[in-house]
This record gives structure tokens, C-alpha cells and sequence, in this order.
């Protein structure tokens, strides 16, 4: 490989990916259909992209790596075939790169990925480990999708649309959570939970999470959350228990009770490589987290909460988890990913964002799909009472704005590019 073409390079995934290979010598390019702070990024670190997909992008190249949101019809991908040319997934780039890695740790789960991962690093990277991490979002603590280390630690995120995570084989993975996700490839969850099984199988050792009991366990493995109290502002603290005997407490910076498996879960991890207890505790002290993970845009006149959540599950526990704190108008804004999700999951949707006290619903981030109206952001208004609906992110802004008042909480939510509300009130700080 000399010269490395991404289809899809602004992904969160594939930018890491590509700025990594790029560091390790190669040449790098890509294409990708808008001009982001990713791409920007990857622009300032001497990486070409072109901002159509075009068969001619990829003349100069001789290996490519394609985004799973990329269609077989892609221009690119086409004469990629024609030409003979080495062709991997960003999946399969992923796991030929861990391979590298003396020890492999994969999270995975429908939820909590990003945090769980977040902690984990911040835990060996304060822990002078020098791990390599591939994170899916942007790191509050390394300011990046990506942190290069040292060969002993590859610690990534394991996603299992379109089986990307059976091409991993960790030394060490954790299952988080499993749930009805990305049914627009797996169809039904009895697929999802066939599929976690065989990435279980893959791993050479495998966290499980017993989430109503707060347990992360393994084999002769056994740690637990017990006594959890609040410590204020949305945070929770928590004993924890190593095979039943109390080995401390955690006081954890990260608002929301899902955050207390989350970080049980990166706890389990440090000590099965032998972090000091006393490192992990001071780690999750200082967590420090990741940008759009029920990420504080302003507090003053009324608090502002920027989240990824697009699952109905994940919005049903930020929503609460507010509300524990919170005593004012919880407002929130959501804008739908994908019409195929916002069908499959149409009555949890409409079950989790009812327990909002204002809400209003943005067009649809269709990402890889084509217009379904029925899966709309639209119809999905239509049928919540009182749901504002607002076909760009313009019109949300202007209607929220002069409805907030002092003591509410506005959350922010969804996966797509609805990011671009949280920059809007934050320019009027």
C-alpha cells in the first residue's frame, strides 16, 4: 500500500483511521460529500479530499477503504472493482491495524460505547500505559478521535452495524448492553443478539453486563456497584465490590445514572491489567469526557445539554436523568437518524420523547437512506401532541429561543448534524 483512498472519509471512524496511516507513513486521500471540522482537520494534516465522489479520485491510489455508508453504486467503489484494487471496510482496516497491538480492547454494546471508552482511555493514558485509541467522538481529555501510544494497548470502540465488530479480535472486549439497533441490516433483534453472540466468540476473554443488578462480570471475574447515591448536579457516586469483598468507592464526574455501568464497566477493564484501584478512582474523578456526550454548552440563563442520543432507550435515560436535578422546563429538540430506525422504533420514540415538557423535532438526519415518509421526522411530530416540527435547524433555533426562559434546561439530541444548533446558542453566549 502507498497510496490510500477513503470513501467516506469525514466519518468519525475513518478520519482516525486515516490520520493514523498517515502518521505511519503512507499517503492518504479521500472523498466525502461536506466540508466538516473533520475533514478541515484531515485537510490541516497534508491529507487531499475531494468533495464529490468521482471515479477519478481515486487514480493515483492503489489501496481503498470504504465507510459502511457507502452504496455498492458508488462511483469510486466501482472502478476500484474495475481497476483490480485492494479493497478493505473501515472494519477490516480497523482490525488489520489492532493487529499490531499486543493487547486488543473492544467495547461494544448498542449504548455507552463512546463514554466507556473515554474512561477506559483516560484511565490507562493517566496510568502512563500509552495506549492507542480510536474513540467515537472527540475526546475532552486528548482533544481527538484518535491518540497514538505505544503497541501494547489498542483500546476501540466495537460497532456492530453490518457485523462491522466479527472483524476485531480483542484480547479483551465488554457487550455493554444489547438492544433492537440498526434494523435496517439486521431486520429483527433476534439477528442483533445472534450477532453479539459471535463477536462473544471472537474475543478471547468477554465482559457481560448484568445492568439491573449493576454487575460487569467474567468467568471468576465479579465486580459491582453497591450503595449508589447522588452527589449533586445529575452525578453519582458508588462502593464498589471485587468478588464481594469492598475494595472503594468512585466518585464519578459524569452526569446520569447510565454512566455508573459505563464506568464499572472501564473500572473492570483497568483491573483485569492491573491498574492500581487508587488510578482508576482519580481517573473517573477527573473524567473528563467526550464533546456531544450530554456535553454542558451553558448554564447561565438556562442550562444547556448537547447529546448524541438517537436511540429511544438513550433518550428516555437523558431526559430522566435530567429531570432528577433539574427543577424548571426540560425542552427538548431531536432530530430522527435514519427513517428505517424512526419506523422500527416509532412507538418507543414517541414513548421517550413524551416525557419531554417542550418538544421540538427536526427534519430527518437521512444519512445513507432515501425519503420514507412514513419513518419522517414529520410524522413522528404529527403524532406527539404539542410537538413542534421544524424543517431546518434555523427555524428550531429561532422558535426555541424566544420560548426559553430562565430555569429551563434545553437537551439537545441526535446523531446527525443537529450539533449545529448547540454552535448556534453558543454564539449567543
Amino acid at each position: 500500500m502507498r497510496c490510500i483512498h477513503f470513501i467516506g472519509i469525514g466519518g468519525i471512524s475513518m478520519s482516525a483511521i486515516a490520520l493514523h496511516l498517515k502518521k505511519l507513513g503512507y499517503t492518504i486521500q479521500g472523498s466525502d460529500l461536506h466540508k466538516t471540522d473533520i475533514t478541515k482537520n484531515l485537510e490541516l494534516n497534508d491529507i487531499k479530499i475531494f468533495y464529490k465522489h468521482n471515479k477519478k479520485n481515486i487514480l493515483n491510489a492503489d489501496t481503498v477503504v470504504i465507510s459502511n455508508a457507502i452504496n455498492e453504486d458508488n462511483p469510486e467503489l466501482i472502478q476500484a472493482k474495475i481497476n483490480g484494487m485492494e479493497i478493505y471496510t473501515r472494519s477490516q482496516m480497523l482490525a488489520k491495524i489492532s493487529s499490531k497491538y499486543k493487547n486488543v480492547i473492544a467495547i461494544s454494546g448498542a449504548h455507552g460505547k463512546t463514554s466507556t471508552t473515554e474512561m477506559t482511555a483516560e484511565i490507562f493514558i493517566s496510568s502512563n500505559k500509552s495506549p492507542t485509541v480510536y474513540i467515537g467522538g472527540i475526546s475532552n481529555y486528548f482533544n481527538s478521535n484518535l491518540k497514538i501510544g505505544k503497541n501494547k494497548y489498542f483500546i476501540c470502540e466495537a460497532c456492530e452495524y453490518k457485523n462491522a465488530f466479527l472483524d476485531l479480535k480483542p484480547n479483551l472486549a465488554v457487550i455493554l448492553n444489547i438492544e433492537a439497533e440498526h434494523l435496517d441490516f439486521f431486520k429483527n433483534f433476534k439477528n442483533v443478539q445472534k450477532s453479539f453472540e459471535k463477536f462473544e466468540k471472537n474475543c478471547k476473554n468477554c465482559l457481560k453486563v448484568d445492568k439491573k443488578n449493576y454487575i460487569v462480570y467474567k468467568d471468576n471475574f465479579f465486580l459491582q456497584a453497591k450503595n449508589i447515591y447522588h452527589l449533586g448536579n445529575g452525578k453519582y457516586g458508588y462502593d464498589v465490590i471485587l468478588n464481594n469483598k469492598y475494595i472503594g468507592k468512585i466518585l464519578l464526574n459524569a452526569i446520569g445514572k447510565h454512566n455508573i455501568l459505563n464506568s464499572l464497566s472501564a473500572t473492570a477493564i483497568a483491573l483485569l491489567f492491573k491498574i492500581p484501584f487508587s488510578k482508576i478512582q482519580k481517573s473517573l474523578y477527573e473524567y473528563k469526557g467526550v464533546k456531544r456526550r450530554y456535553e454542558i454548552i451553558s448554564q447561565n440563563p438556562c442550562l444547556i445539554i448537547s447529546d448524541y442520543a438517537h436511540h429511544p432507550s438513550e433518550i428516555k435515560k437523558i431526559i430522566l436523568s435530567t429531570k432528577k436535578y433539574i427543577n424548571g422546563k426540560i425542552v427538548v429538540a431531536f432530530q430522527p437518524h435514519t427513517f428505517t430506525r424512526t419506523i422500527t422504533l416509532f412507538q418507543s420514540f414517541i414513548e421517550s420523547l413524551n416525557l419531554a415538557n417542550e418538544l421540538h423535532i427536526i427534519k430527518t438526519y437521512s444519512a445513507r437512506e432515501k425519503y420514507i415518509e412514513k419513518g419522517s421526522a414529520k410524522n413522528l411530530a404529527m403524532h406527539i401532541s404539542g410537538a413542534y416540527y421544524h424543517n431546518t435547524i434555523k427555524s428550531c433555533y429561532n422558535t426555541i429561543k424566544k420560548r426559553l426562559k430562565k430555569g429551563d434546561c434545553l437537551l439537545i439530541l441526535g446523531a446527525g448534524n443537529i450539533d449545529q444548533l448547540a454552535e448556534m446558542f453558543l454564539l449567543q453566549i
